[in-house]
């Protein structure tokens, strides 16, 4: 089973902020985690799992009650990225990287303007950097002809290092993780044995196996830690989540819980 994620994460505004934003907007329960120095809180709610239109209505609440820029993840089996960029109570970005996963259809990503996203990212050339995470189709002549590798080849090393990068992380969620080989073993029969009809074929211009690498990278870029945007209601409730101190707002109150 791939894994399936909602989260939520509001720049610049005091978590204590957030909190009372959920409060008076409803939304509860949720956990919140975030610190004063971060300039990132995050949320992630029981309502709106894997629910994009729902999501969508709640970071626009959001952003409109903290007048703050929020943007929004789901993760979908493993296989479908989607975000929604929201600032000042308005849409300013969405992005589905793969459009066609339940037609059957093998489209390009759609959505995702590296410019838009560029404005809340930390590096100096990450409209670059986006246009590549996020639109990887729009340069594989330019790697294929540089590589000097077979289109297979490209395929497996592009794996491959993506999978390595985010192995630990995805290793710390897990109850009884797979070493680093049999995760990668594990990479390369899903590879050989999911249908295309339902995944787009990796290429060279696609190396993310799975949806959360590439949330992994853009979360980078924008300065959401990793482990954070790989979070949600459902993992956290269980034990699961990215280890640190978090808030749990329920319906009786808050309780600060200790993840290890």
């Amino acid at each position: 089973m791939g894994s399936f994620i909602t989260n939520l994460h509001v720049r610049d505004a005091a978590p204590r902020a957030v909190i009372e934003a959920l409060k008076s907007l409803g939304v509860v329960p949720a956990y919140v985690r975030g610190s004063p120095a971060d300039a990132w809180t995050s949320i992630f709610p029981q309502a709106a799992f894997q629910d994009e239109a729902g999501l969508s209505a709640l970071a626009l609440a959001l952003s409109s009650a903290l007048q703050r820029p929020v943007i929004a993840f789901i993760v979908h089996d493993s296989d479908i990225l989607l975000y929604l960029l929201v600032d000042d109570g308005k849409q300013r970005d969405s992005y589905n990287s793969a459009p066609g996963y339940f037609t059957g259809e093998n489209l390009p990503p759609e959505g995702g303007e590296p410019e838009a996203l560029a404005t809340y990212c930390r590096a100096d050339n990450a409209t670059d950097q986006l246009s590549r995470l996020l639109h990887p189709e729009r340069h594989s002549a330019d790697q294929a002809q540089s590589s000097g590798q077979t289109e297979h080849e490209m395929i497996l090393d592009a794996v491959r290092k993506k999978a390595i990068q985010a192995y630990p992380i995805i290793a710390a969620k897990m109850p009884n993780p797979p070493s680093l080989e049999q995760y990668l073993a594990d990479i390369e029969r899903r590879m050989a044995t999911r249908p295309a009809a339902t995944v787009p074929t990796p290429s060279p211009a696609k190396p993310f196996m799975f949806a959360e690498d590439r949330l992994t990278g853009l979360a980078e870029l924008l300065g959401i830690p990793s482990g954070r945007a790989l979070d949600s209601y459902h993992y956290l409730s269980g034990g699961e989540g990215t280890p640190g101190m978090l808030t749990l707002i329920g319906p009786d109150g808050e309780t600060e819980i200790s993840l290890s």
